[in-house]
């Protein structure tokens, strides 16, 4: 059997699905990221690539000083609808959160709460993932709510988080000369990644953790009290959980900690810090 790759086989579609992944995500790919995940022959890999580039023409360039391929900033994808959640989890090694429920699911015996989809462009999607795998510079133009300054910023994202509802992006501002949480959809646009970048300070709030201890609000009677230690696995009456400073604002709104209402009181909820 010879090593020209048949794009009807379903293992080779398998091996091109993920030199279009690689390239769109990383940005780069080369024969031995594909003998290394499907454990071909080097011959095989390089059909594999001449194939995908017979696929897709104009999406990848031949470096030859560092013999890879490296994906154009015009890369279109041909084989699947690339989605950050996907990136997170192929490359960045961490789980990801469920995917939006749809109508479709839905049925006389089963509804799903889908919340709006709030999510950036593929394209805004891919700059940031590039930016954040190489530790690189950008500029976004993104429209604030808390500042009336809507506009380009020039920052250099390190991480992707998710607060169960939308993806936030953490980076250094320039212009600030501060980290600062950009929610993904509203980024209307990104630059291709330019200049590695190291900011002057580590991001103490983001690799600081604390212990959050939640037990049931004390203004519940004992039979709802007993709800809610079933309802969350309660262990003693109380419940730890461990999250990044910079995210705590977000955990604690998703599980409806007491906030200050207007007249300075708290107003009762299921929960309550310890």
């Amino acid at each position: 059997m010879g090593n020209t790759s048949n794009r009807d086989q379903w293992a080779v579609q398998e091996r091109l699905l993920f030199i279009e992944r690689l390239s769109w995500w990383r940005g780069v790919v080369n024969r031995g990221d594909v003998r290394g995940v499907f454990g071909i022959s080097a011959a095989q890999a390089s059909a594999d690539l001449q194939a995908y580039l017979a696929l897709n023409p104009t999406a990848l360039t031949y470096n030859v000083s560092s013999k890879r391929y490296e994906s154009r900033e015009e890369m279109t994808c041909k084989l699947h609808l690339p989605r950050l959640e996907e990136a997170v989890g192929l490359f960045l090694g961490g789980g990801t959160p469920a995917m939006p429920a749809t109508t479709a699911g839905r049925s006389p015996n089963l509804d799903v709460f889908s919340p709006p989809v709030r999510k950036a462009g593929e394209t805004v999607e891919r700059r940031l993932f590039l930016a954040v795998d190489q530790l690189r510079k950008l500029t976004i133009k993104y429209w604030s709510v808390n500042s009336s300054r809507t506009g380009h910023r020039e920052i250099a994202p390190h991480s992707f988080a998710h607060d169960g509802f939308r993806w936030h992006l953490r980076a250094w501002c320039l212009e600030k000369s501060a980290y600062r949480d950009f929610v993904l959809s509203r980024i209307e646009s990104a630059g291709w990644p330019r200049d590695s970048f190291t900011p002057p300070l580590p991001d103490t709030e983001w690799e600081t953790e604390v212990t959050l201890i939640l037990k049931p609000h004390s203004m519940l009677t004992d039979a709802q009290r007993i709800s809610i230690e079933r309802d969350y696995g309660m262990k003693s009456g109380k419940l730890e959980l461990t999250v990044r400073e910079a995210m705590l604002d977000y955990y604690l709104a998703n599980l409806r900690i007491p906030l200050p209402d207007s007249s300075g009181n708290l107003r009762p909820r299921l929960l309550e810090l310890a």
